[in-house]
């Protein structure tokens, strides 16, 4: 008897797909069937009714849930059976109303049945009549007049003194009494004058090494011009040999403003400060 491998159910010898979930059937050897007994004579054989695949269209054993040929569900009804009826589809729908035919546009409307009412006319369409003399136009309508509106006053504002303008170096210039070379200022608010080192790279921005600096002993770092106050001032940055303005000697890091004309001497090398 073959039984089914997905949920074990026994099934009929004949049967190929299982009755309980239709899986495929295993077939397995069993015992040698008991011999069938005949049929008592004289009795009509039982009335077997055919069930058919709705699929395929294979004859099915009655009994069964699925289609030995197949595998598809058995849900059809028997033959000779008949099949219960279906209600229409109209059955619970009210009944309509029904509507006679449209008429056509050209029919003329019935006659009057005497003693009935005259039917209403339709309205006549408006007649516009225009003057001969234009009328003037109206004259323009005035603007609306709203009230005054009393805003409350703005506070005092803190008011910026304008910024003063930047005051720089340029254009005045140092004038090299030996040579008369002319040596611009920067457009910076302060500058160094001195002598260029290449050992320790220092360059200062007005460099006198071409102006025998070296040899009238300038130093490197020698002096320091800067704005202060708008007034250009003259600082010693503690050199060796010194600097002397008008023959006075300055003090070092004591600042001394400069007026156009003053004579500068850095070691023994002599400038002139011109405006």
């Amino acid at each position: 008897m073959p039984f089914c491998p997905k949920c074990g159910i026994d099934n009929p010898d004949s049967a190929r797909y299982c009755d309980q979930c239709g899986a495929a059937l295993i077939p397995v050897a069993t015992a040698a069937a008991a011999p069938t007994l005949p049929a008592p004579q004289g009795a009509p054989p039982p009335a077997a009714a055919v069930v058919v695949c709705p699929q395929c269209g294979a004859a099915a054993i009655p009994g069964e849930a699925f289609c030995d040929n197949c595998g598809a569900p058995l849900s059809a009804p028997l033959s000779g059976q008949a099949a219960a009826p279906v209600p229409p589809y109209s059955a619970n729908v009210p009944a309509q109303p029904v509507y006679p035919p449209p008429q056509p546009a050209n029919i003329p409307p019935p006659a009057p049945q005497p003693g009935a009412p005259p039917a209403p006319q339709p309205n006549p369409p408006p007649i516009f009549y225009q003057s001969p003399t234009p009328l003037p136009a109206p004259p323009p309508a005035a603007p609306p007049t709203l009230p005054p509106r009393h805003l409350p006053p703005l506070p005092d504002l803190p008011v910026q003194p304008p910024a003063a303008p930047r005051v720089t170096l340029a254009p005045s210039r140092l004038i090299v009494a030996a040579s008369g070379a002319a040596l611009p200022l920067p457009n910076s608010d302060q500058a160094i004058v001195g002598r260029a080192d290449p050992v320790s790279k220092f360059h200062p921005d007005i460099d006198l090494m071409p102006h025998g600096a070296l040899d009238h002993g300038v130093g490197r770092r020698h002096l320091r011009l800067f704005i202060q106050a708008g007034q250009i001032m003259a600082e010693d940055e503690d050199s060796t040999n010194g600097t002397m303005i008008n023959g006075q000697k300055l003090a070092p890091r004591q600042a001394q403003p400069l007026r156009d004309g003053d004579q500068i001497q850095l070691g023994k090398l002599l400038l002139q400060f011109q405006l």
